[in-house]
C-alpha cells in the first residue's frame, strides 16, 4: 500500500487537471492516510553487479572510477551520465571492476546499468557494518518541527533531506537554513502527484521542476539523489529519474508518522522493531503530529541505536559498499 499525503495542493502547471475540488481531493488524501500503513515495505531485490560485458552509466553525472574497490581510493578517470564501460571481472568488495576508454578501476553497482530502461536504485545498504541511514521527506505541508533539527545537530546524527519543489517555494528560508546547515538536500518531486500516474513527459516536468525550484532557494546545485511523493515510482519513472543523473532512493523502515493519529510510541516502536543492518529510515519533517511523534520518539531511537552499536551514515555513504 502506497502512503498519500498532502495538506497545501499546489496547482501543475501542466494542462492535466484533476477533476476534483481542493476540498473534496484533501478529504480524500486524508481518508487514505489513516489506513494501515504496513510494518515494512517489501524489500526489492539489491543492486547487483551487471553481467560481465558492458554497461551504461546511470543516477551520476560523473561517475568516478576508483583505483582500487574502497570508497577512499585514488580517482583514475570519471566517466558522464550515459557513458558506456566495460565491466571487467566479478565484484570485489562489493566494486564492479570496469574499463573506460583507456582507463581501468572499480565502481559501485548502484551506477551502472547493462539497461537503463531498468536502472539500479538504492533501498537499502550493504550489511556488516552496522550502519543507518535517516531521511526526512518534507511537503506534507504543516508547520516543520525545528525541535527535530535541533535533535539531530544535538545528537551529531547525519540526515537526508528530500524537498519538495512546491514546499521550497513556500518556505525558502528554511530550505537555505538547511542547505547551509550542511544537510544532503535532495528531491521529492515538485507537486503532490503520484508520479506513476502521469506519461513520461509530464513526469520529465515535475522532476525539473522540482530540481529548479530547490536550487533556486538553496543557491547552488542540489544533491543528486531522489525520493517519489507518496512512495510512489516504478521502473518507468526511476529510469526517467535516472536518466536526469539522480539515484532514486527508497526504504524498508518507514516512520508512517504522517498522519493526523500517530504518536511518539508508534514512531518509535515502528522504527525499532523493524531496524536492521543497513536500513534506511523514512521520517517527515512538517507533518501535522511531527512534533508530538517523530519530534518526541526521534531522541530515544538514536539512544537506543548508538546503545545497539549503529553508526548512522548519510545516504552517499549508504550507497557505498560496506
Amino acid at each position: 500500500m502506497r502512503k498519500v499525503y498532502s495538506m497545501r495542493l499546489p496547482h501543475r502547471s501542466s494542462s492535466r487537471g484533476s477533476g476534483v475540488c481542493p476540498m473534496l481531493r484533501r478529504a480524500l488524501v486524508f481518508a487514505v492516510a489513516l489506513m494501515a500503513w504496513p510494518a515494512a515495505v517489501p524489500t526489492p531485490a539489491a543492486a547487483t553487479a551487471p553481467e560481465a560485458g558492458s554497461a551504461i552509466v546511470v543516477s551520476t553525472t560523473a561517475l568516478d572510477i576508483r583505483s582500487c574497490p574502497r570508497p577512499d581510493c585514488a580517482i583514475s578517470a570519471t566517466a558522464p551520465l550515459g557513458a558506456e564501460v566495460a565491466i571487467t571481472g566479478e565484484a570485489i568488495e562489493g566494486f564492479v571492476p570496469v574499463r573506460y576508454q583507456d582507463k581501468v578501476g572499480f565502481v559501485p553497482p548502484l551506477f551502472l546499468a547493462s539497461d537503463p530502461g531498468h536502472p539500479p536504485y538504492l533501498v537499502e545498504g550493504a550489511p556488516g557494518c552496522q550502519r543507518v541511514a535517516f531521511l526526512f521527506n518534507i511537503g506534507v505541508g504543516f508547520e516543520p518541527d525545528l525541535g527535530i533539527i535541533e535533535t539531530l545537530e544535538t545528537e551529531q546524527v547525519p540526515a537526508a533531506m528530500f524537498l519538495m519543489g512546491w514546499w521550497v517555494e513556500q518556505d525558502a528560508t528554511l530550505a537555505q537554513r538547511l542547505a547551509d546547515d550542511g544537510y544532503l538536500i535532495g528531491s521529492h518531486g515538485y507537486g503532490s502527484t503520484e508520479l506513476t500516474t502521469l506519461p513520461d513527459d509530464e513526469v520529465l516536468e515535475d522532476v525539473r521542476h522540482a530540481t529548479e525550484a530547490i536550487e533556486s532557494a538553496i543557491g547552488r546545485p542540489m544533491d543528486p539523489y531522489f525520493t517519489p511523493y507518496a512512495a510512489a515510482i516504478d521502473d518507468r519513472v526511476r529510469a526517467i529519474v535516472s536518466a536526469q543523473g539522480m539515484l532514486p532512493v527508497a526504504w524498508n523502515v518507514p516512520a508512517a508518522d504522517y498522519g493526523p493519529d500517530v504518536t511518539e510510541e508508534a514512531v518509535y516502536s515502528r522504527v525499532m522493531n523493524n531496524m536492521y543492518d543497513g536500513a534506511i529510515v523514512e521520517f517527515h519533517l512538517d507533518a501535522e503530529k511531527s512534533a508530538d511523534s517523530t519530534g518526541r520518539a526521534l531522541p530515544r531511537i538514536i539512544s537506543d541505536l548508538r546503545a545497539q552499536g549503529y553508526q548512522f551514515v548519510t545516504i552517499p555513504e549508504m550507497a557505498q559498499p560496506c
